[in-house]
């Protein structure tokens, strides 16, 4: 079965490396549709809550519940100069809302992303560690929630996609690092590919890799010149593989299987000159399909605002990147 999964993705990247966009103008036509931002420096602020969390289903016992972190409203400063981009990440008291880790526990949560744009491919990669789960007590008919504050994952990955129409800028809704001026969409395929690792207060831990290739479809909305409303969709189907490792010398565990991910994007971003705003959010779950009778679905939920200024690069700085 992986001899196949790994002979279709060699004909998917043949087929993408040698396709021709017949819905893409010529490059005139496409700066007409974009506009590009290449000379300036954006200065970026916005407020995130992004989290992981799993719903299990157990079809002997038919229990259904989520396993959640305690979510939490995170900050970050960006600097955005061409492809560089540095974060820095801290949450004044004021905006921690949350005082509730006595009842849902404390969750420790770091992450890393970025994203490279090479043509019309987008490479996205990211990191996340998040410890300390909970489950709500609605959920299992309890009086109080259940606390997992060594519950601990952590995730590697990212994806591949490759963009067929060049009139459609994804950088416009990502950092605004690039400005939709009339509506496109375009048909965008992607392979993704994740590493997780799970583990709590116990001698075993669960490693789990994901791979799923599928088609995607994403259209940037232009109203008035300075309003964006961006929604796209994708579909994937893929592979599977779960191994449950023991520190107390037992046997590996390994069960092999399809897996199933759906990710949608919604964003509205507002532009001018130099400044530029914005709110987006996504959801991506993976669903797995085995014989084991507990079923699991990962999900990766995101949301942000945030809020943008832009402003010429010094003339030393652009020539140092070889510009005039």
């Amino acid at each position: 079965m992986v001899k196949k999964y790994v002979l279709f993705f060699l004909v998917f990247y043949t087929v993408c490396c040698r396709a021709q966009t017949t819905d893409s103008l010529p490059a005139q036509k496409s700066q007409e549709r974009i506009e590009k931002y290449d000379d300036h420096i954006k200065l970026r602020l916005g407020l995130s809550n992004s989290f992981n969390s799993f719903r299990i289903k157990d079809r002997t016992s038919h229990l259904d519940f989520t396993l959640s972190p305690n979510q939490q409203l995170r900050s970050t400063l960006t600097l955005i100069y061409k492809f560089i981009e540095i974060d820095l990440g801290y949450t004044p008291e004021f905006l921690r809302f949350n005082k509730d880790d006595a009842i849902n526990g404390h969750t420790k949560f770091f992450n890393f992303g970025t994203r490279l744009y090479f043509g019309p491919w987008m490479q996205e990669l990211q990191y996340a560690k998040t410890k300390g789960f909970y489950i709500d007590r609605k959920d299992v008919g309890l009086e109080e929630n259940i606390l997992f504050p060594h519950f601990q994952v952590q995730k590697i990955g990212g994806s591949t996609s490759y963009v067929f129409n060049r009139s459609f800028s994804f950088r416009a809704i990502f950092l605004q690092s690039e400005w939709q001026k009339k509506s496109a969409g375009s048909f965008v395929p992607s392979i993704s590919y994740y590493f997780t690792q799970i583990k709590n207060n116990s001698p075993s831990k669960d490693q789990i890799f994901d791979i799923a290739i599928g088609p995607g479809y994403y259209y940037n909305w232009v109203i008035h010149d300075r309003f964006l409303l961006s929604a796209g969709a994708y579909s994937g189907l893929g592979f599977n593989s779960t191994k449950t490792v023991y520190n107390d010398g037992s046997p590996q565990e390994i069960s092999e299987g399809l897996s199933f991910q759906a990710q949608f994007r919604l964003t509205a971003g507002y532009n001018s000159e130099h400044f530029f705003a914005g709110a987006t959010t996504s959801l991506n779950s993976f669903s797995y399909s085995s014989e084991t009778l507990i079923h699991v679905e990962d999900q990766q939920q995101f949301l942000e605002f945030y809020i943008g200024y832009r402003f010429k690069a010094p003339k030393r700085l652009n020539r140092l990147f070889g510009e005039k």
